[in-house]
């Protein structure tokens, strides 16, 4: 008995036809606009995230196929945000510290209290923690939801005390009004984070 061939190709169209009968409708969109149900199911934490005294917050959400994915994009993106954040502040109190010295855009004190600026801004950001975590199954993909806070107490302290390290920008900078508003903010920030005292 003849066994039938199939010719060559034959079997492409059936194949595409039974895959599209088996597989999903259409292509898994991995960044699906918020729909009212998506928006209505987002955390009270991330609708209008709070600040607590002596912390930056940023609140994210992004989306993937995989779930470890997901997380790690949307703490990329609240990271970014407690960046940009502590770089507004840090960069103000650059800007009060030229006003108040006098020191030239490429001056030698000026560059030190730029460096010292950077590596504080470096150290505090490696302390991000995250305050809470939501995840969602959506259309396919998983959304997740991310909380992050920052310790704006350990960022003074730490410029502080850089500031106070290098002894010739500290003789610059601690008649400054910029300074002690730091000094100050250090003291109030230690004060509202320490431990309550045991009865």
């Amino acid at each position: 008995m003849t066994r039938p061939r199939w010719k060559h190709g034959a079997l492409a169209p059936l194949t595409a036809a039974l895959l599209a009968g088996c597989g999903p409708t259409g292509p898994i969109t991995l960044a699906p606009p918020p729909s009212s149900k998506v928006i209505d199911s987002a955390p009270d934490w991330y609708v209008e995230p709070e600040a607590e005294d002596g912390r930056l917050v940023a609140a994210a959400t992004m989306t993937s196929r995989d779930l470890q994915t997901a997380v790690q994009k949307a703490r990329t993106v609240a990271q970014a945000d407690l960046a940009q954040q502590l770089g507004t502040r840090l960069s103000s109190l650059t800007s009060q510290f030229q006003e108040e010295t006098g020191a030239a855009a490429f001056s030698e004190y000026l560059t030190r209290f730029s460096s010292a600026i950077k590596a504080v801004s470096d150290e505090t950001l490696r302390g991000g923690r995250v305050e809470a975590q939501e995840l969602v199954s959506e259309g396919g993909v998983y959304r997740a939801y991310v909380l992050m806070s920052l310790d704006l107490a350990e960022s003074n302290r730490l410029l502080a005390e850089k500031l106070r390290s290098d002894e010739q920008l500290y003789t610059r900078v601690r008649a400054t009004q910029a300074f002690a508003d730091l000094d100050r903010e250090v003291q109030t920030l230690r004060t509202h984070t320490a431990p309550a005292a045991s009865p």
